[in-house]
């Protein structure tokens, strides 16, 4: 157990991280569990308007959670309040982004998987929720879901390929590895666990180990079915869009 440091659950979209996060949620049952919300905004990069959007929905949770809509407010409380061994979890929170605000030092707890798969996952399950909306929740929707929904997976990659210096390598934008950093020396500096969800019983059980405690993903992260196609056009883009995921996640799946 790393001395003086706080955990910090890093949620990389459709990686497992709502299984994650409910298994740290069991795990540090005895500890205190500290809320705090989206950090990162790709959309205002795009539409200054899906600012005000992420703002109203991060005011919302921040009062929830907190009774005030100020950021500053829950870096200040975590600063006072929390001890060594607690957990920061909620939304997808960068680790770049808390360790900037807070004075303790954060090991991260995380789960990657495979970049290609991950962006397929994504966009079907994007592409399924904005079928399910009202008219005005699709008007009210994310960039890449007003993508996913509209656009077939294609035209999709294309968008995200114009944009890629936004929604591109976006674990690694999460974990706050800039592609030049040493991965030995950045993962024993501040990664605690990490691993793969395709090997997800390995993380669960190296996790358990490490903490001294039960651990256990409580959904089987599993896709049913054959994966839909990838044709070499897509993947050739994807591996342009995501490729310092892909040797993050190539570094982890060997390492881990």
């Amino acid at each position: 157990m790393p001395e003086n440091s706080l955990f910090l659950c890093v949620r990389v979209p459709k990686s497992g991280s709502q299984s994650l996060m409910g298994g740290l949620q069991a795990a540090f049952a005895d500890r205190r569990i500290f809320y705090v919300p989206n950090t990162l905004d790709p959309d205002s990069r795009v539409s200054r308007l899906q600012r005000l959007r992420f703002l109203r929905s991060r005011y919302q949770n921040l009062f929830r959670h907190y009774g005030s809509i100020s950021m500053n407010v829950v870096w200040r409380h975590i600063g006072c309040e929390a001890k060594p061994g607690d957990l920061l979890m909620g939304g997808h929170v960068d680790f770049r982004t808390a360790n900037a605000e807070l004075r303790q030092p954060l090991k991260i707890i995380t789960l990657l998987r495979e970049p290609v798969a991950r962006a397929r996952s994504e966009y079907d399950y994007m592409r399924r929720g904005y079928a399910r909306k009202t008219w005005a929740n699709c008007f009210d929707a994310s960039v890449l879901h007003k993508r996913a929904g509209r656009l077939d997976f294609d035209s999709y990659l294309d968008f995200l390929f114009t944009h890629r210096a936004i929604y591109g390598d976006i674990a690694s934008q999460y974990l706050g590895w800039n592609g030049i950093d040493d991965l030995s020396e950045f993962f024993a500096r501040n990664v605690f666990q990490c691993g793969v969800l395709e090997r997800s019983d390995d993380f669960a059980s190296g996790l358990s180990e490490k903490l001294g405690r039960a651990f256990a993903l409580p959904v089987e992260n599993r896709a049913t079915g054959e994966p839909p196609e990838i044709t070499r056009r897509q993947r050739a883009l994807l591996e342009q869009i995501y490729a310092r995921d892909t040797i993050l996640y190539d570094w982890v799946g060997a390492n881990f």
